[in-house]
């Protein structure tokens, strides 16, 4: 379960959550929709523990994820499948080494059974074959893609 009481975010004078509360339970599908500038991505860095509330409680199945120390974090963080805006895949590395970053660290994984899930997950976001080429070699569209294939993976 997911769950996030009463949140409130500020960054300078500009309060982006005030008061925002969300619960998901186990096996449900949520989607948060808005406008721009509205604390979507906000909120979504709070589950993942990328950024703490200036008030206000965040749990992620029974675990409060501000207090978790950093290895526990990172353990949360590969449970949970996340897209960031505009894909945020590093220019300098291959499609393939992108989706493969958070496989590769934590550790798991031999090379080939990386090579395969990126494979993999390529595929299920109709990219197939383009583990070798660059981020700037693809479309908008086809950068977001990756992104999701990064989470599936």
């Amino acid at each position: 379960m997911i769950r996030l009481q009463n949140i409130h975010k500020a960054f300078g004078p500009k309060r982006v959550l005030e008061g925002f509360t969300l619960d998901v339970e186990e096996g449900e599908t949520m989607v948060i929709i808005g406008y721009s500038g509205t604390g979507k991505s906000v909120a979504i860095k709070h589950i993942v523990g990328l950024l703490e509330p200036d008030a206000g409680e965040v749990w992620v199945d029974g675990l409060e994820v501000p207090a978790l120390p950093r290895r526990e974090l990172y353990k949360l963080r590969a449970r949970i499948g996340y897209v960031f805006q505009f894909a945020a895949l590093f220019d300098s590395f291959t499609i393939g080494d992108n989706v493969a970053m958070a496989l590769r660290k934590q550790g798991a994984l031999t090379e080939p059974e990386i090579r395969d899930r990126v494979a993999q997950a390529l595929d299920l976001v109709d990219l197939p074959g383009v583990e070798h080429r660059f981020p700037a070699e693809l479309s908008g569209g086809m950068r977001k893609r990756v992104g999701i294939a990064r989470s599936i993976a």
